[in-house]
């Protein structure tokens, strides 16, 4: 909110006619403990805001790192080794499609 000098003179010359010289003080105190109790509002709800995003992150990175260190059936892995044998390959997922490489071919002199 952007108010002048002028619109502020404005608005008190307004208020000492229609509160009156004798509630004026009486009037902006009160205004004044209306306006601290909306800020302590406001910074609560951004506080409480703050604190959901936080929680939401930690949530996230929780489930990514159970993703990343989830271990499928290590029993057969176990077997595998122990007998010498390789491991079965597992599937991979691919978000992008393979794209052969471009063969390098030398400058000609």
């Amino acid at each position: 909110m952007d108010l002048s000098w002028g619109e502020l003179l404005l608005i008190g010359v307004v208020a000492l006619v229609v509160i009156g010289p004798k509630d004026l003080p009486h009037a902006f105190r009160t205004l004044g403990q209306w306006m601290a109790k909306a800020r302590t509002l406001a910074r609560e709800f951004q506080g409480h805001i703050d604190d959901l995003m936080r929680e939401s992150q930690v949530d996230d990175m929780k489930r990514e790192f159970s993703e990343m260190t989830r271990t499928g059936d290590l029993g057969d892995l176990e077997e595998d080794l122990m007998t010498g044998r390789a491991p079965k390959p597992k599937p991979v997922e691919e978000t992008t499609p393979a794209v052969a490489p471009e063969p390098v071919v030398p400058p000609a002199p």
